[in-house]
């Protein structure tokens, strides 16, 4: 079990994925929202301030590099500091290069182990300090 729930936002417009991911981190004991593309999940990062954000690059309309610019680009702390770790088929290193510099804080490509993603999660919302 993770040591005390956090409230997760997962951006992705294949159901699939949100469905998969929700259970791997519910079973954590994190609460997990859903956004089914990027205009939504924009308003619900601003409407929530989730502690994560697990978001597709690849969606109709407002991708998930847009959404990622506009959380890093907005001026309110509380948004702009939000981890966001995309999740997405892209795999090449110029993919993982442009996410990281328009802000991504760690970034997974599919498919993946629900260990790896628990890992990842757990890593990027209880950071070890020394």
């Amino acid at each position: 079990m993770a040591p005390q729930m956090k409230s997760i936002l997962v951006i992705d417009d294949n159901q699939d994925i949100r469905d998969l991911l929700s259970l791997v981190l519910e079973k954590e004991g994190h609460q997990v929202h859903h956004a089914f593309n990027g205009r939504d999940g924009m308003e619900k990062i601003l409407s929530n301030k989730p502690d994560l954000v697990l978001l597709d690059v690849m969606m109709p309309g407002f991708t998930g590099l847009e959404v990622l610019e506009s959380v890093r680009k907005n001026k309110n702390s509380d948004i702009n500091s939000i981890p966001i770790c995309m999740i997405t088929a892209k795999s090449l290193v110029e993919d993982v290069d442009l996410a990281l510099e328009l802000g991504a804080t760690s970034y997974i490509v599919k498919p993946f182990r629900p260990s790896v993603l628990v890992d990842k999660v757990n890593t990027l919302l209880f950071p070890v300090t020394l």
